[in-house]
């Protein structure tokens, strides 16, 4: 019977300590399957955010962004609207100077005020009207009194009136553009 008791006692024992290793190892595989699942997941992630950023990259060399950027200019002109820009001047009195910058179907309007005056919703619906009379293509209307872009439009169409070369001009337009220009008029 003592030999019993020891061989009972034996197997509860190593039936204990393989019920207790099979638990374990089903938690270590368990543990195991769930960092694959989350590497999977985090490469799939990383994937996607790598085709993204291709195709944002693909687009600003491109000039143009599929999404609700303003500036998708195609075919990577920027033409000059001398008489959009006059129109501006002389018929809205709070506008100082303005120059106009037309791509495809939207115009984009770099402007200084007078002094104290401010660009409210109602002078930039004003100078939209006024660009859209004199080219009935145009669809949408920017509007913008941010030093830094005024500075960029006059010294480009400087560049253009002196015959200087304004290669390089379209690409930073376009990133600036995406900054300063979050709705359409």
């Amino acid at each position: 019977m003592n030999h019993v008791n020891v061989w009972v006692r034996a197997s509860v024992v190593l039936g204990c300590v393989a019920v207790l290793a099979a638990g374990c190892t089903n938690r270590q595989q368990a543990r195991m399957q769930q960092q694959t699942a989350q590497t999977q997941q985090q490469t799939t992630q990383t994937q996607q955010q790598t085709a993204q950023t291709q195709q944002q990259t693909h687009h600003a060399q491109q000039g143009t962004n599929q999404g609700t950027q303003p500036f998708q200019n195609n075919d990577r002109r920027i033409n000059i609207a001398d008489t959009a820009a006059s129109k501006i001047v002389s018929e809205v009195p709070e506008v100082q100077t303005a120059n106009v910058l037309v791509t495809d179907r939207t115009a984009y309007v770099a402007s200084m005020l007078k002094n104290n005056q401010t660009l409210t919703q109602d002078v930039e619906n004003r100078i939209a009207e006024k660009v859209r009379a004199t080219d009935a293509n145009i669809q949408n209307v920017y509007v913008s009194v941010n030093p830094d872009f005024v500075g960029r439009v006059n010294t480009y169409i400087e560049d253009v009136r002196a015959g200087r070369p304004v290669a390089g001009f379209v690409q930073g337009f376009a990133d600036l553009v995406r900054r300063v220009f979050p709705t359409a008029r």
